[in-house]
């Protein structure tokens, strides 16, 4: 252990004061406290705007060819546009209005139920189309209940009528949940494969300056291996924090008064889910840096890095995608997502997004824990030997049949000087 820690505070040490480490850190730091201000940055222009223009309202023009009842029409399209000027006209040639930048744009009611919208530019995220819709819906039905004898008062009423909707959640909201946890996830997805590539870039760098030859006379390849790997999570986690903790600080400070509520209560990152987060990024960060840091011992080039890595990183995608596809199809305790929350290499993610937005049972997060645990043990063991293979081995990749027998020989090896000991 006494080894193990010397390599780990040697690569921790090195790590956070690398140029890159700090440069990336600050980066990171920086972009968050920006995008804390730039909302209300946003919101104060916005606003800022609306006053510059307050008493000169945008002008909708209403041709009604249908009810000739200007009060009806205008109350129901007041209701739909309030911050508008509703001018009602009987002239059907609305165009030159709107070209000439008169109106904001104006609608034709030809018959009951029946409009065009004439507009100058049509916007895809404007939601326009669909109130003009329930506007012109609205004059239908005023009308309809007008011929029948219902006073003014209550067609008003009744079109007015809302319904008190209250929501009781027994288990886990998703609406509240889902964006922090797929923000999270998203942090989680690239954080593992960031740190994981700091390990295997750091063993085919020190492979390529024959650093290795020298580091693998003075500790064993074991103690290298953890030590490298415990030291490159250990900062990792350091700068994972440094983000969270500039998030949450920043989110509760400078964007609190600047963002409406709504959008506040989107961005509350529950508290459990950000510390499972982390525990899961330290699961999934020790499982895929053990399998990057042994073959990137294979690699005698850094060209060599990545057609040994690829295989690894294809998987880890695959996990995410799965975990990706099944929130966005409302799936997340399927059968797929169960079974991923078990497999070591998807668990990571997988059972992170299900215990954020679905009911899981303590006993299944720790089981699925206890498994990484008990893979990280078994990988970081199996990643030891192929490093202790690969450190000094040189020249093209060697290919998994050879790994294999190399492995076997090695066990062999160990299996009979263990014996002679104890001879």
């Amino acid at each position: 252990m006494k080894h193990i820690l010397q390599v780990l505070s040697f690569e921790y040490v090195g790590i956070i004061k690398s140029k890159s480490y700090i440069i990336s850190t600050v980066i990171f730091l920086v972009l968050i406290i920006l995008t804390a201000f730039l909302p209300g940055l946003i919101f104060s222009m916005q606003n800022g705007g609306d006053s510059s223009q307050q008493g000169e309202k945008s002008v909708i023009t209403v041709c009604d060819k249908a009810y000739n009842d200007s009060e009806l029409v205008t109350r129901s399209f007041e209701k739909y546009f309030p911050d508008a000027k509703i001018e009602i006209t009987q002239d059907a040639s609305v165009e030159k209005t709107v070209n000439s930048d008169k109106s904001e744009f104006a609608v034709v009611i030809s018959e009951p139920l029946t409009c065009t919208y004439v507009t100058k530019n049509n916007s895809m995220f404007s939601d326009t189309a669909s109130r003009l819709q329930n506007a012109v819906k609205e004059v239908y039905q005023a009308s309809v209940m007008k011929n029948a004898g219902v006073s003014d008062a209550v067609s008003v009423d009744i079109l007015n009528a809302q319904v008190k909707f209250a929501t009781v959640t027994t288990g886990t909201d998703q609406t509240k949940n889902y964006l922090p946890t797929y923000l999270l996830i998203m942090i989680l997805y690239i954080a593992i494969i960031m740190y994981g590539q700091m390990v295997s870039q750091s063993v085919v760098s020190e492979k390529n300056t024959r650093a290795m030859e020298m580091l693998i006379t003075c500790a064993k390849p074991t103690h290298l291996m953890f030590g490298k790997v415990l030291g490159s999570g250990l900062a990792g986690l350091t700068q994972l924090l440094l983000i969270i903790a500039t998030a949450f600080v920043s989110l509760n400070t400078v964007s609190k008064d600047s963002l409406p509520p709504e959008i506040m209560e989107f961005l509350n990152f529950p508290l459990r889910t950000v510390l499972f987060a982390v525990v899961f990024f330290i699961l999934g960060y020790f499982i895929y840096s053990f399998l990057l840091g042994a073959l990137a011992s294979l690699a005698s080039r850094s060209e060599d890095l990545n057609t040994l890595i690829s295989p690894v990183m294809l998987l880890f995608m695959a996990a995410f995608m799965v975990v990706v596809f099944s929130i966005n199809g409302d799936n997340i305790n399927g059968s797929l997502m169960v079974v991923c929350s078990y497999i070591p290499f998807t668990a990571p993610i997988a059972m992170f997004a299900r215990m954020a937005l679905a009911d899981v049972g303590v006993v299944e997060i720790i089981i699925s824990i206890v498994v990484q645990i008990l893979s990280i043990y078994l990988i970081g063991r199996l990643a030891s030997a192929i490093y202790r293979i690969g450190v000094l081995m040189y020249g093209n990749p060697p290919k998994p049949a050879e790994i294999i027998k190399m492995l076997k020989d090695q066990h062999n090896t160990n299996k009979a000087l263990k014996a002679a000991e104890k001879k």
